[in-house]
């Protein structure tokens, strides 16, 4: 059996995603900031299945986003996108509470356009009358 851990350090993308049905128009999402590939894998592993029994979207990086040049997008660990009808706090929340002994996101910068939560968590809205906003322009 293939661990996640291989998974994530042989992937060819730079995120892995784990979609739902949920809309998630509204714009709001998560970033969980990290620095390597053993962060992703412990958000995945204390995340997943609340997000995934919550039908809430959501990706992990891999080692490409990871290791890459852009030192904002590389330490993006997970990226948490909000339901419509679910309130970004309260999703934030909720996951924070998850996660409160995580301690890779220490020593890394807030992302350009984000508001800090908790922890390693930042929210922001990418959407502005349904059309997406790039993070640099906001």
């Amino acid at each position: 059996m293939i661990s996640f851990t291989s998974i994530l350090n042989s992937c060819k993308r730079s995120d892995i995603m784990f979609n739902s049905e949920t809309s998630t128009s509204d714009g709001w999402k998560i970033s969980i900031q990290g620095k390597c590939v053993e962060d992703a894998v412990f958000l995945f592993n204390a995340l997943d299945s609340f997000l995934r029994s919550n039908e809430i979207p959501f990706k992990v990086a891999t080692k490409k986003r990871l290791s890459s040049g852009n030192v904002e997008q590389s330490r993006k660990a997970m990226t948490i996108y909000c339901p419509n009808n679910l309130d970004v706090s309260i999703l934030a929340e909720d996951v924070y509470g998850l996660i409160t002994s995580y301690k890779g996101w220490y020593d890394v910068k807030t992302p350009t356009s984000y508001s800090h939560y908790a922890g390693g968590l930042f929210i922001r809205n990418d959407r502005i009358n349904g059309q997406y906003i790039p993070a640099k322009l906001c």
